[in-house]
């Protein structure tokens, strides 16, 4: 139990970290054709010149996923912490909360990503653009946390949940 619930909080606060770099950094894609800049979900820079990204749908969407998954993320952090005191309430225990809230935001990170992926493939694929670091780093984000859904899961599992059986 404590084991999984080690592994489910250094998870989730590797993915926060992670994803939080990947979203406010600007080298999602790049292009390194003749006119030369790197882009974010934010801003466009080119020559140290940049300029924010409005009126862009699936950006918009984007930011918006990333955010909500974000936010569902740090919920997902408390109740990690929680599962340190043995916290429950009925059968519902604070590992099994985490792992429900840490869902929610793999879900909203996993489908934030297919958007953008969705939405600049074509343009990665028939010009000069790729996609570089912090794109890689939000979906490896993706990755961690759904290990730490598992661990949390798992931690659920074992964990003895007190009741009138147990009196």
């Amino acid at each position: 139990m404590l084991c999984g619930n080690v592994v489910g909080i250094t998870c989730a606060s590797l993915t926060f970290i992670m994803l939080l770099t990947g979203i406010l950094s600007d080298y999602w894609l790049v292009n390194f054709g003749k006119d030369l800049f790197h882009q974010g979900i934010w801003q466009q820079c080119t020559k140290n010149l940049c300029h924010r990204l409005t009126g862009i749908a699936f950006l918009d969407a984007t930011r918006g996923l990333l955010i909500c998954s974000t936010a569902f993320l740090l919920f997902g952090i408390l109740f990690s912490c929680l599962t340190f005191l043995s916290y429950h309430v009925g059968k519902v225990t604070a590992s099994l909360a985490a792992a429900a809230v840490e869902t929610l935001s793999a879900v909203f990170l996993i489908i934030g990503m297919a958007v953008y992926t969705g939405n600049t493939s074509d343009r990665v694929l028939n010009n000069s653009y790729n996609y570089q670091w912090s794109f890689f780093l939000c979906w490896a984000s993706a990755l961690t946390s759904i290990l730490a859904v598992i661990s949390h899961i798992l931690a659920h599992t074992v964990s003895p949940i007190p009741g009138y059986e147990s009196v």
